[in-house]
């Protein structure tokens, strides 16, 4: 528990006094809780004694009542303060969270499940809230039960007070049994709770190729299984931890025999009086209570755990290197010196060298997992290389600042991605002084006003999560307009016009190549006839390495790789569809 306080309190140190002043409203709670026994005493004292009268009375149960409205005081005044720290304390955690992970290389994300990430800042970041308003203050109050108890104790009889804490240290076999319990099935929890969490993220944004190849039945039932899985960990992670508590329960309530046969040897001893043994009985039935509560604060300390543990590993890993120095660059020129590049083990890039003129097109050519998107995304510096440079403006990419080097490019992905909101917000996304004089005009140039204008809200409609509302070919034309207003001398087009029709197609190209005259582009090419009129190809071969650089015309003629691709590309668009399979295969 101390632990995750004081980790909670170094990621949130804003939040360090008021942890201390709940701390300190929690334990006065706990002393006045305990402290109208000792009022019991008197009035058993004197009652027994023959000295009672009603000004004692009035007075001592002024003091019991002084105590139950201080204890209720100091109650409401830590929930006044717990829960808005709670609170406070999740959110921080989510934006810390969200700040790092802007920081980090792609390969994080590629590495790392979108269901695991999910979970942790919806799902486990709910458990880390909980340990603070619900574990915190059962520890706390255990902990001063404990402590204080026997000092109180002791002050009426030293031996009962023994005899009172006696039972503790046999409960506490069963406590460490039921944390090591807690440990282990809560990490098989968070493992099933992150495997569900992705299933149905995968469940609902590929249900239209379920539903295609007929499969939506049998993913359903995986995800069944997944879910029945979760419920039986949980079931079990209940059942086997309620199998310590219950003992150790069982042990403290087994105290209150021990404390009653103690007290009736004492008293028949002589050696305690009649209001002792009163008091003392009085106390039983309840001083192990607050203890009890430190096993089910254990439990949810347990629950904690994994998300405490993953939100550390998060913080722990290093983001890109980032230069303070922001001075604007010079020029736009691109270069790739001897870079090498990786997945994990497997190489992608193998001494990459070309250089990119300012202000001219550059078309990457090569087969699939040759290396081209890699390329443009070593450009943004998404990753950094193994070995060798990217340069922009002759400086290393490592070493211009991350928002001057974004600042200055815009890109357009094959897999575009459009945010549940309005058209006009998608496509004035990354301009900061955008009006809607200029957004019309991006949309006109990339040929996306006349459909937009159509649609029953115009540019002001809601195109749904991912741009689920639009066609491929629409939400292409929209990123293509997204990237004209962003206005960046530099553009990476991975393969803009491969979700448009021919029509389109070619309004697209002649909107792309009216921005030659003042932008550095580089486009990844599966349409060969898309870039044969580029200043420059560059062709990479399926090992990640340059086969060769050169003009359209100059490259078909040398006979290489380029022209086998452009050879196979002549011969697929012959292609047709016959009734005879064998004559379609030798056609």
């Amino acid at each position: 528990m101390i632990r995750h306080i004081r980790q909670l309190i170094q990621w949130a140190p804003e939040f360090k006094g008021r942890f201390y002043m709940a701390g300190c409203c929690k334990i006065l709670e706990a002393v006045f809780m305990g402290a109208p026994y000792g009022f019991v005493f008197l009035t058993l004292n004197d009652l027994l004694n023959d000295t009672l009268d009603s000004k004692k009375v009035v007075m001592y149960t002024s003091g019991m009542a002084g105590c139950f409205l201080l204890q209720c005081f100091f109650a409401y005044l830590f929930n006044r303060i717990i829960f808005p720290v709670a609170g406070g304390v999740g959110e921080k955690l989510r934006l810390m969270a969200g700040e790092h992970m802007r920081k980090l290389s792609m390969g994080y994300f590629n590495t790392g499940a979108t269901g695991a990430l999910h979970t942790l800042l919806v799902d486990e970041m709910l458990a880390i809230q909980l340990v603070i308003y619900r574990a915190f203050p059962d520890y706390l109050t255990g902990v001063a039960f404990l402590t204080l108890t026997p000092l109180i104790l002791c002050f009426f009889d030293w031996r009962l007070a023994i005899v009172t804490v006696a039972v503790f240290p046999v409960a506490l076999p069963f406590y460490i049994w039921g944390k090591a319990l807690f440990e282990k099935h809560m990490a098989k929890r968070s493992a099933s709770l992150v495997k569900i969490n992705s299933d149905i993220i995968e469940y609902a944004q590929g249900i239209e190729v379920l539903k295609a190849f007929q499969q939506a039945g049998k993913q359903y039932k995986k995800l069944n299984d997944n879910f029945e899985e979760f419920k039986n960990v949980s079931i079990r992670l209940v059942l086997t931890g309620d199998v310590p508590i219950t003992l150790a329960w069982m042990v403290l309530d087994l105290g209150i025999c021990l404390i009653l046969w103690a007290a009736v040897f004492f008293l028949f001893q002589g050696s305690i009086s009649i209001t002792l043994f009163l008091m003392f009985l009085i106390i039983s039935l309840r001083i192990y209570e607050p203890v009890k509560s430190l096993f089910p604060a254990q439990a949810f300390i347990k629950l904690a755990d994994p998300a405490m543990i993953k939100l550390k590993a998060l913080f722990e890993t290093l983001p890109l290197a980032d230069r303070i120095d922001g001075s604007p660059l010079a020029s736009f020129d691109l270069a790739f010196e001897n870079v090498d590049f990786s997945y994990g083990d497997e190489k992608v890039l193998d001494h990459v060298s070309f250089t990119i003129p300012e202000k001219t097109i550059t078309a990457l050519v090569g087969p699939s997992g040759s290396g081209k998107t890699t390329i443009t995304r070593l450009i943004a510096r998404f990753w950094d290389t193994d070995s060798g440079q990217v340069k922009m403006g002759g400086r290393n990419v490592r070493d211009i600042s991350v928002n001057t080097l974004l600042s200055n490019i815009s890109m357009v992905f094959q897999d575009v991605y459009l945010f549940n909101d309005t058209i006009y917000q998608n496509i004035a996304y990354g301009s900061n002084n955008a009006d809607r004089e200029k957004i019309i005009a991006a949309s006109k140039t990339a040929q996306c006003h006349d459909f937009i204008t159509e649609l029953p809200d115009g540019y002001d409609t809601m195109v749904g999560e991912g741009g689920a509302t639009l066609s491929g070919g629409e939400k292409q034309r929209i990123s293509i307009a997204r990237a004209i207003l962003k206005d960046a001398p530099i553009i990476l087009l991975d393969e803009a016009t491969a979700s448009v029709d021919s029509q389109n197609e070619t309004q697209i190209q002649n909107a792309i190549n009216a921005l030659v005259a003042s932008k550095t582009l580089v486009i990844i090419a599966h349409r060969l006839s898309t870039i044969t009129a580029a200043d420059q190809i560059v062709v990479l071969n399926e090992k990640g390495r340059v086969a060769e650089t050169g003009r359209h015309g100059d490259l078909v003629k040398s006979g290489g790789l380029y022209a086998r691709l452009w050879k196979g590309r002549i011969q697929a668009q012959k292609w047709r569809i016959h009734p005879d399979a064998d004559n379609g295969l030798n056609d």
